[in-house]
């Protein structure tokens, strides 16, 4: 039986990633809902994403040696087999008994887990499935796994709890998944690059520490993973504040705030349609570092000054649009630098250094909005004489001042990249590796 392989194979297993994250984000959207209605905490709702969040930070180490050892194929499967397992058992207790918001926070950390060999997974494959210039394009049908869900999903599900209720949804997600598992076996994916080894092989603890060895000895490397985490923790810092910020300045509308994070969601899908017809590029940090100064000057500074629906959703509009450009070609870097045979491992670090700047973010904005910021920027507070003429005094005023210095950091990363020349010409002083990977640590 031939298989597809290639570009084409990719697409099809791309699709059922489509499909599988369609039906993960509106469980995710419903669960959410359903925690609400249980505590009425944002705290508890907020958690359920900490605990899988959480999960493949903490298990990202450990997936990236059995990434390598394993051929791409198991992984994936793995990967989606465990997610379903989770999904199901989801399932049987939504039918068969009283759920408690400790059930769900288990499974999310379960998902989580097995979430951590997704991401280094696919980034491995991608470079054995296709050739390098389909590289930047590959990123960019990846990065369509996150943005179009976000677009349809929440819609999907809100039509289906007004006229079922979460046990459907819940269903809907699990043959999503089954569906995922069925592209990956239609195509070829080649077997991993192994290269001669010693005898004995490396213990999972030291093999999960290789990774974080393999870039801490390529300044290259070094200096875009820095760059990738800065530019995710001030992103991810004024994000957190922008939908509260917009609830603040409409008298708390929510049709406003969600009309506005869909447009955002649409710059998303553009913008890694835009990365897909660019496709591959010479110069590929330039692209990077043009799209972090879009989006601190576009997506962050804007988005402050900004008095309407309008403003602000163009301004997320260009923002997620330039995350594809900033994701996408980030990525092909790493994919055409890194050996093959430690990409599981490689990608696996990288996943756990940038992901750290997720709950690093929400511990920060919280703490900055709540006690710094927005009390310092009502009337008569500390802020207001340096900053009052700027963004105006009120309740949005601290967030505004947030975004305002985030988007200006974010220009100034931009900048600085391009004065850097470790930064700037990253693609040139780390040129990809002819030797394998295991003898230039023992080197």
């Amino acid at each position: 039986m031939h298989r597809p392989q290639g570009f084409g194979a990719f697409s099809i297993i791309w699709l059922g990633q489509i499909v599988s994250a369609v039906g993960t984000r509106m469980t995710a959207f419903a669960l959410g809902l359903w925690v609400w209605e249980e505590s009425g905490r944002v705290s508890d709702v907020a958690l359920l994403s900490f605990c899988s969040f959480a999960a493949t930070v903490v298990f990202s180490p450990i997936a990236g040696p059995l990434i390598d050892r394993l051929n791409r194929r198991l992984t994936i499967v793995m990967s989606d087999l465990g997610s379903l397992a989770a999904t199901g058992a989801l399932l049987v207790l939504f039918l068969t008994t009283t759920v408690h918001p400790w059930m769900l926070y288990a499974t999310a950390v379960v998902t989580g887990a097995f979430l951590a060999f997704q991401y280094p997974a696919y980034a491995a494959a991608i470079t054995q499935m296709m050739k390098r210039g389909h590289f930047p394009r590959a990123n960019a049908m990846m990065s369509l796994v996150r943005s179009l869900p976000a677009v349809a999903a929440p819609t999907l599900a809100a039509l289906l709890l007004a006229v079922t209720d979460i046990k459907v949804i819940v269903a809907v997600d699990a043959v999503s998944y089954l569906f995922a598992l069925a592209t990956v076996f239609v195509v070829a994916i080649p077997q991993n690059e192994r290269r001669e080894e010693s005898a004995a092989r490396p213990s999972m603890w030291r093999d999960s520490l290789f990774g974080f060895r393999y870039i801490l000895r390529r300044p290259p490397l070094v200096s875009l993973l820095g760059l990738s985490f800065v530019v995710g923790l001030t992103a991810a810092v004024t994000w957190t504040v922008m939908i509260p910020f917009i609830l603040a300045e409409t008298g708390n509308s929510s049709a406003q705030a969600g009309l506005v994070q869909t447009v955002g969601a649409v710059g998303g899908v553009l913008g890694g349609v835009l990365v897909g017809a660019l496709g591959g590029r010479d110069d590929k940090m330039k692209y990077v570092l043009g799209g972090v100064i879009g989006l601190g000057l576009l997506g962050r500074v804007v988005f402050a000054f900004g008095d309407s629906v309008l403003v602000w959703s163009l301004s997320l509009l260009v923002g997620w649009g330039a995350i594809p450009v900033i994701d996408g070609y980030t990525q092909s870097i790493w994919q055409e630098k890194v050996d093959k045979d430690a990409q599981g491992r490689v990608f696996a670090a990288q996943q756990f250094v940038e992901n750290l700047s997720m709950p690093l973010a929400l511990g920060m904005s919280g703490l900055l909005a709540d006690h710094f910021f927005v009390p310092g920027m009502k009337k008569g507070g500390d802020l207001t004489g340096w900053f009052g003429g700027l963004v105006g005094t009120g309740p949005g005023a601290g967030m505004a001042l947030m975004c305002v210095l985030g988007g200006a950091v974010l220009v100034l990363i931009g900048l600085l990249g391009y004065l850097v020349p470790l930064i700037r010409r990253v693609e040139v002083l780390m040129p990809a590796s002819e030797e394998p990977a295991e003898a230039m640590e023992a080197a």
